[in-house]
């Protein structure tokens, strides 16, 4: 039989769930459950602690992981509605399933695979005993395609691909709004070594900046296997067979997002006469026709709705009104994510973490890193194309020639990416910044020292302006120091960042009418600070988010500058929201922006460009409630035994699931800037806990 006929036998065959199952024996599966609900999972071997891991997710998120699974085989739309239908379209658009057809033997080893099995084991054992909870039809069993399709999803939502097909769309695809439960608001990471600790300690601090519901929201959960994983950590509420960030003994990451150039998009040169043929250097090929078969459902109906697309030599291609445009995105390089972050849980020293890096599984995300031996490291990681730099690649590239459609088989090794490591000022921190602004001025990477087609931004955000505020403050941190400065959610002195690079001007446009007249004088007297004791910073949250709110309608990413009318707009809605309201300009932040699950309300503090971070929306009459923002918050120390301590709190709690006691449980903790010590103990572990049972 032809090799590659087998191959897609074989594929077909695991995808059906006719696969063997993996060799899992749930008695020696323990999941112990602490006060806050936190699993605790314990094992013989790894495999049989990814079985643990599925089940207890399933517990607390299992509607969560079937919405994305819904997504993931293209009926989103059947549960959600026009909204699920759009990611339904990504999700063919892309052709997933051809994509990790394809990778699937060349990108998944033995290991990885008995890992895959017994995640996916757990998941369907867990839908077979519990009927009730599932949502949909035929979405049990989940496959192994299903698991590799939902990483590959999550990091063309990551790196921004999403955005660049919304923008061609011409808004005809609301794609923005839509994935606004997968989008990355941002996050913080900073490490300290003992050359600036005061107890010299190294500590890491892990904040992201992520959905407050949906899938990419952070589970927390540690896993004891007697193979090796032994972790401390979170991973996504959606889904995630190994933790995504966190720590082991000896050494831990965290992740922010990064925004440097990791997708293109590609103008095609098409025949003048001869329709749906496009130039490729001195040929001219035709496109292939593709069409989205898409079902939304509205009420009782099920509408079918068909999509047209293109393929071309770049990938997945579509039309408007200008001409056709063709995606390239550094999501497609492998399917080897699930590898690389394994190989990172396991990893007991610098050496091996870095090896574990040089799989190049993960698209993007920056890695902060510290460990036992005293070391830090913070790296632009992704997988960044080897690109021509004499082609502009944050415009649009010219679709003509194969100069230009970069390859697949050849990535930039990690030794070439932006990166420092232990450098004499002893910290290391990234706000979604620019990598070229990482640690102590003397020390920082030089951007003539990496290839143009890197599209590294230069700019800053207000929170890397407010730390480095912070840090001038301190010869020696203490932890609570180091705590401070991530709780701080004060403004800097330089206003403008990244999305908005002439904030600053707001004052002076309030300063140029006489209708708010009253709102300058109110921002010239405030402090900056959002504590939500302020009466002040009300006013700027609200203008906040009617700016946030004009920059996700116009897909507006990267370095822009807002018109000055609609300071003023922003001015004036604010203005009007208060007086309504409240009869007053000056009323407590706490009041009027809130923490919001279910029937529970808590005031909130934070903006959208300060440490401690807040990105709101609307909420009922007079309030806004955060939507992004400040989730998982880890704080791991080290000292050269290893892991001393680890310090979290978790948004809201550990499930998603509104009968649960710990649905709310940590809301409390999270607003007043609490943390939860985290037992290191496994003895204490157990003799702690308050359930212990093996998934079955």
């Amino acid at each position: 039989m032809d090799r590659s006929v087998l191959n897609t036998l074989l594929f077909s065959l695991f995808t059906l769930g006719l696969y063997a199952q993996p060799n899992i024996n749930i008695n020696n599966i323990e999941i112990v459950r602490d006060e806050f609900g936190v699993p605790h999972i314990f094992s013989e071997t790894d495999a049989e602690a990814v079985y643990g891991i599925a089940w207890a997710q399933c517990e607390d998120n299992f509607g969560i992981m079937q919405e994305n699974f819904a997504t993931l085989r293209g009926r989103s739309g059947l549960l959600k509605g026009k909204d699920g239908a759009v990611m339904d379209f990504i999700v063919q658009l892309f052709e997933l399933d051809k994509f990790v057809e394809r990778r699937y033997e060349q990108d998944i080893t033995p290991e990885i695979e008995v890992l895959l099995d017994a995640y996916i084991a757990g998941l369907n054992s867990y839908a077979k005993h519990h009927p009730d909870e599932v949502v949909m039809k035929n979405l049990f069993p989940a496959s192994r395609q299903d698991i590799l399709k939902m990483y590959t999803f999550s990091f063309i939502i990551m790196n921004l691909s999403i955005a660049d097909v919304a923008k061609v769309a011409g808004g005809k695809l609301d794609l923005y709004r839509t994935h606004g439960d997968y989008r990355s608001a941002g996050s913080n990471a900073m490490a300290y070594s003992p050359n600036i600790t005061e107890d010299g300690k190294t500590y890491l601090v892990g904040n992201p900046h992520l959905p407050t519901e949906g899938p990419i929201n952070f589970w927390e959960l540690s896993v004891h296997s007697k193979e090796g994983l032994d972790f401390f950590g979170a991973t996504f509420s959606g889904g995630g067979v190994t933790p995504f960030i966190g720590s082991n003994r000896y050494l831990g990451w965290t992740h922010t997002t990064n925004y440097d150039d990791y997708g293109d998009v590609f103008q095609l040169h098409m025949h003048p006469t001869k329709k749906g043929y496009y130039k490729y250097d001195n040929e001219w090929l035709k496109l292939e026709k593709r069409t989205a078969k898409l079902k939304v459902k509205v009420g009782p109906i099920v509408i079918p709705v068909r999509k047209r697309f293109y393929v071309s030599k770049y990938g997945p291609t579509l039309k408007n009104k200008k001409g056709y445009f063709s995606f390239r995105n550094n999501a497609f390089f492998n399917v080897k994510q699930i590898e690389q972050w394994y190989k990172m849980a396991k990893a007991t020293n610098y050496q091996e973490f870095w090896k574990a890096m040089e799989v190049q599984g993960i698209p993007t995300q920056t890695i902060t890193y510290a460990d036992h031996e005293s070391n830090i490291m913070h790296i632009n990681y992704a997988l960044m194309p080897v690109r021509d730099d004499k082609f502009e690649w944050r415009k649009i590239v010219p679709g003509n020639t194969k100069a230009t459609c970069w390859s697949y088989d050849k990535i930039t090794p990690v030794e070439e990416l932006v990166y420092v490591k232990n450098p004499a000022s002893g910290y290391l921190y990234n706000c979604n910044n620019t990598p070229l602004d990482c640690t102590g001025p003397d020390e920082n990477p030089k951007l003539q020292d990496y290839p143009k087609s890197f599209g590294i931004l230069s700019t800053n955000t207000s929170r890397a302006k407010r730390f480095k505020e912070l840090m001038s403050e301190h010869k020696k941190v203490s932890f609570e120091d180091i705590k401070a400065i991530r709780d701080d959610h004060s403004l800097p002195e330089d206003l403008n960042f990244r999305q908005v690079m002439n904030l600053s001007d707001i004052f002076e446009v309030a300063e140029k009418y006489d209708d708010l007249s009253n709102v300058s004088k109110l921002l010239k007297s405030w402090d900056r600070n959002f504590d939500v004791k302020s009466k002040k910073a009300t006013l700027m949250a609200l203008a906040g988010m009617y700016i946030e709110e004009y920059l996700f309608d116009n897909l507006a990413l990267y370095e822009n500058y807002i018109p000055e009318e609609k300071f003023a707009e922003a001015l004036r809605f604010a203005k009007k929201f208060l007086l309504k309201n409240y009869g007053t300009l000056e009323v407590e932040l706490g009041t009027v922006q809130k923490m919001v699950r279910g029937k529970k309300e808590l005031p909130m503090y934070g903006g959208i460009e300060t440490l401690a971070n807040c990105h709101s929306v609307r909420h009922g009459k007079g309030k806004i409630k955060i939507k992004h923002g400040d989730t998982y918050i880890m704080y791991a120390c080290y000292g050269k035994d290893g892991l001393e301590s680890m310090k979290t709190v978790n948004l809201f709690g550990s499930s998603s699931k509104p009968e649960s006691p710990h649905y709310t449980s940590q809301m409390e903790m999270y607003v007043k800037k609490e943390v939860k010590e985290v037992e290191l103990d496994l003895g204490k572990i157990r003799e702690k806990g308050v359930r212990a049972y093996s998934p079955k």
